[in-house]
């Protein structure tokens, strides 16, 4: 069913015990929860232009998805350094949940952002617009809508095992039974696949501006927008794309593997680090306004 497929999704059956594995862990939540909050606070900075943009609602969506996970960090760090829990189990869930709704949430905003600079590529517009204002809100609250009513529902089936007394992230242990196994399966091979067609794309672009330009490529507005899309295209090969890539190897070596899994997925919310990657390259301060 869908409520054990997403319960599945956090995979972590036994609390950290491993020295190197938790230190690793520390240093990589403290590293996201430093830089995502500068980058927010470029972020929120720089997106004060056009609001009916459908790249500033894209990054909009991607602060907000950013914001919810980083607040739920600090658990993380606290838990990791001290080894124990000493919250809720309703917390620990919604904590360990997050993690993996921002994966997916952040995918499908990069996914949705590098759309829509093809498209304005191959239509040659500067910029594609909502009509009005109260669409491109429209566009957004129909987005996390859906969050709304199924996130409530995730957690209530999220995690049916009472975890171990003072110890969190530790709900995976279906992830290899039946139908699950294969959600899960199938949630890797579309991401790879995607973000291998996004990268194709990308290539293709670039490649013909080269053609067409020549030496002189440099000097084009549109190369340089494609050489954004590249930013985003390496943050998702970067931190998305090796967690399901190993997931292929955990999911049938769940006993042997779970504290590196748990590494692996943290490295996926490096992402929260985009914002100082996208607006410090190339004075990529103009991002709203193409």
């Amino acid at each position: 069913s869908v409520h054990s497929s997403f319960y599945a999704i956090s995979t972590t059956n036994k609390p950290l015990s491993q020295s190197s594995h938790r230190i690793a862990l520390i240093i990589i939540y403290t590293v996201v929860l430093v830089t995502g909050t500068v980058g927010l606070v470029i972020m929120i900075r720089v997106l004060k232009t056009n609001l009916r943009s459908w790249t500033t609602i894209a990054f909009l969506n991607l602060l907000l998805a950013h914001v919810i996970f980083l607040l739920t960090v600090p658990f993380r760090i606290h838990y990791y350094v001290t080894n124990h829990w000493s919250l809720s189990t309703l917390t620990c869930k919604i904590v360990s949940a997050m993690i993996h709704l921002h994966m997916y949430v952040v995918f499908v905003i990069y996914v949705a952002i590098l759309v829509t600079r093809f498209v304005q590529y191959y239509k040659k517009t500067d910029r594609m617009e909502f009509y009005r204002r109260l669409h491109a809100l429209a566009a957004s609250v129909g987005i996390w809508s859906i969050l709304i009513i199924v996130g409530p529902i995730i957690l209530s089936k999220y995690g049916t095992k009472k975890p171990e007394e003072n110890k969190c992230f530790n709900f995976g242990q279906q992830a290899i039974e039946g139908s699950v196994f294969g959600f899960n399966i199938f949630l890797s091979v579309v991401i790879i696949l995607v973000s291998c067609i996004l990268g194709v794309i990308v290539g293709i672009i670039l490649y013909s501006l080269i053609k067409k330009h020549g030496a002189a490529c440099r000097n084009q507005q549109e190369f340089w927008a494609q050489m954004r899309n590249i930013n985003l295209i390496i943050i998702i090969f970067i931190c998305l794309v090796p967690y399901h890539l190993f997931r292929f190897y955990y999911l049938t070596h769940t006993q042997d593997m779970e504290e590196s899994n748990e590494v692996f997925l943290s490295i996926t919310t490096l992402t929260c680090t985009d914002m100082l990657l996208i607006f410090t390259k190339m004075g990529i301060f103009q991002v709203c306004g193409f």
